[in-house]
């Protein structure tokens, strides 16, 4: 391992994740990309959850475990914002895991392309049948002002909402502020995305699958899209704390105008995806 490389940090929340855990570390710990800062936060699973994660400590230094009471995804993924140490920050959920060539993929993107941000293909796993996604085949690089463009008909989309197919500066994390929030029912991956979007001068697309989504009932993806079932006032409140998030975004990038008309057309799509 070169350690003048870039560090990369992953940040893994874990809340009940006993059974499937150590298969999302193992993956995370056999990247080809070396440099690496893992940190496990166990959101106060009542389970084995935080043995598991001190078990794969011991085999791997790079690896840190804390141990919170339960707060939540949200929390828990700030805790680890606030404990990283890598130039770039890649998030995984405890649930899935990643090809070995996949942090090295989305690093290769963004240094080449000098980017701020790189979105890339995934694949979705439900019981045993696999499909791969990815944008449109899109491989290229884009300006913000033309990714916002691009965002305003695709918020609802999971390439641009969910974390786990991107990698992330971490001093554009900083300088854009961007946290999650805690109390939503959904959508929180994609305030965060927003808030970091403030920081953002260019953006990359890669066909590259980086990522295993494996979907089951006691997913966190799964969980969250149930919940907002059985709690249809809460689920109207995360719609609107999204799209107000996004009109945040647009108004601070001084393009709002532009964009005001077809912004809200969110709330319509992301209630037709679920």
């Amino acid at each position: 391992m070169n350690l003048n490389e870039p560090l990369v940090t992953v940040i893994v929340p874990a809340y009940r994740a006993e059974k499937r855990l150590g298969k999302c570390v193992e993956s995370i710990c056999a990247q080809t990309w070396r440099n690496l800062e893992i940190l496990i936060i166990d959101d106060g699973s009542p389970d084995g959850t935080g043995r598991v994660a001190e078990e794969w400590a011991g085999k791997d230094a790079r690896i840190r475990v804390v141990h919170q009471e339960n707060a939540g995804v949200a929390a828990a993924r700030n805790r680890g914002l606030d404990m990283a140490s890598g130039e770039w920050i890649r998030f995984a959920d405890s649930d899935d895991w990643l090809p070995p060539d996949s942090i090295e993929k989305l690093l290769g993107k963004v240094l080449r392309e000098e980017s701020d941000l790189v979105i890339a293909g995934y694949e979705h796993q439900v019981a045993d049948l696999c499909h791969p996604f990815n944008l449109a085949r899109r491989d290229d690089t884009v300006s913000w002002e033309e990714y916002l463009r691009f965002l305003n008909p695709n918020a609802n989309s999971f390439f641009c909402g969910v974390l786990w197919n991107k990698l992330f500066r971490r001093e554009l994390i900083l300088q854009s502020g961007a946290r999650f929030e805690s109390g939503l029912g959904y959508g929180e991956d994609f305030l965060f995305v927003c808030g970091y979007l403030r920081a953002v001068q260019r953006v990359s697309f890669s066909t590259d699958v980086v990522y295993r989504y494996i979907r089951h009932p006691d997913s966190m993806t799964f969980a969250q899209s149930w919940d907002s079932v059985k709690h249809p006032i809460r689920n109207l409140k995360s719609k609107l704390r999204i799209y107000r998030g996004m009109r945040e975004l647009y108004r601070y990038r001084g393009v709002y105008d532009q964009y005001r008309k077809t912004l809200w057309m969110y709330m319509f799509r992301v209630t037709l995806n679920q």
